[in-house]
């Protein structure tokens, strides 16, 4: 499930193009049947221009560090091409390459854009996570169960997609700490590989910071007393983790059986799906699961005020937990199975 060897999708890159990294990363021509090239092979070819493993050890496959400063090197390489442009052509430079050139600090966006993420918080959150939805579980009916993951199915997949929205926004980049996951998010419009370069445990720790902020909250307005409540909490943070791995997903053609299975069924966002939301100017399909981009989008014809859907996002990502303890507690009621 944390593995990095998944086959590439999107990009491919042909012979006469490897001398033109560029051009490689801009093309977006797929892979033949006959071709298995692996994650560790695709990186190397394409960024072998922009930083370059040790010599000492070149058969072994890049470290999840090499991986991320492979992918700032190419934020340097594009951002280096992108104030070029803009000097020839007169028009302002994106805000992403804007703060592709400032540092990083705490509460404001800026270089490096990819970090390494730490792989033991993922692994404590999943566990205690996991130990939560299991206590829960065994307070409360089966049924109550199923209807708590159906829940935080559509609820996480409707939840991805207002997120989505906020961090596509331009001008969400210069908001104080919200600023740095809007970065990466645009940066992968320009670097869409770099969910599948990336190892799947860096992924998931991307979230690290947003699980660190949100439990306490949903630990003080939840009743951890309540079974339901516990498994809608644990669920909380693996439904985030399965839509990075669908994201994710998305952007490899020849994946895992099952990952293709769930795709096929609805359950996952597909790659032809999220190619959509990938073609300028990357306003549809939003969602990670992809059940509700139709009510996303519906949303979105009502309004794209900025305010507005920060504010939606604000009030979902903290109240969300209680809304659905109180939708499922009450059906278990009304079906005498609580």
């Amino acid at each position: 499930f944390f593995s990095s060897s998944f086959r590439v999708c999107f990009w491919k890159v042909e012979d006469h193009h490897l001398d033109n990294h560029t051009n490689a990363a801009k093309r977006p021509v797929y892979l033949s049947r006959s071709t298995t090239i692996s994650l560790v092979s695709f990186t190397t070819i394409t960024m072998c221009k922009e930083a370059t493993i040790n010599p000492s050890i070149k058969n072994a496959p890049p470290t999840r560090q090499q991986k991320i400063d492979l992918l700032n090197a190419r934020v340097q390489t594009i951002t280096k091409k992108a104030i070029q442009e803009a000097k020839e052509s007169g028009e302002p430079l994106a805000l992403e390459f804007v703060h592709a050139q400032k540092q990083m600090t705490t509460l404001t966006a800026g270089f490096p854009v990819y970090q390494l993420r730490s792989a033991l918080v993922v692994y404590i959150y999943a566990f205690f996570s996991t130990c939560l939805i299991i206590r829960g579980a065994l307070m409360i009916h089966p049924l109550t169960t199923a209807m708590c993951v159906l829940t935080m199915i559509v609820g996480y997949d409707f939840y991805s997609g207002i997120l989505h929205v906020v961090f596509d926004h331009p001008s969400n980049i210069s908001i104080p700490i919200l600023g740095q996951p809007c970065l990466e998010f645009q940066w992968h419009h320009a670097i869409p590989f770099d969910i599948v370069q990336k190892d799947f445990v860096d992924v998931c720790g991307d979230l690290n910071v947003a699980v660190m902020i949100l439990t306490p909250i949903y630990c003080a307005m939840l009743d951890l007393n309540n079974g339901v409540a516990m498994v809608i909490g644990g669920l909380k943070l693996w439904m985030a983790y399965f839509g990075q791995f669908s994201h994710k997903s998305a952007h490899v053609t020849y994946g895992s059986t099952w990952a293709k299975w769930l795709q096929n069924h609805g359950l996952m966002i597909s790659t032809k799906e999220h190619k959509a939301h990938h073609k300028p100017p990357h306003d549809i399909d939003f969602c990670l699961i992809g059940v509700c981009n139709p009510i996303i989008d519906a949303l979105r014809t009502l309004t794209t005020n900025n305010r507005i859907w920060i504010s939606l996002f604000c009030i979902w990502s903290v109240f969300d937990l209680v809304g659905y303890v109180k939708v499922v507690d009450a059906l278990a009621h009304f079906l005498q199975i609580s």
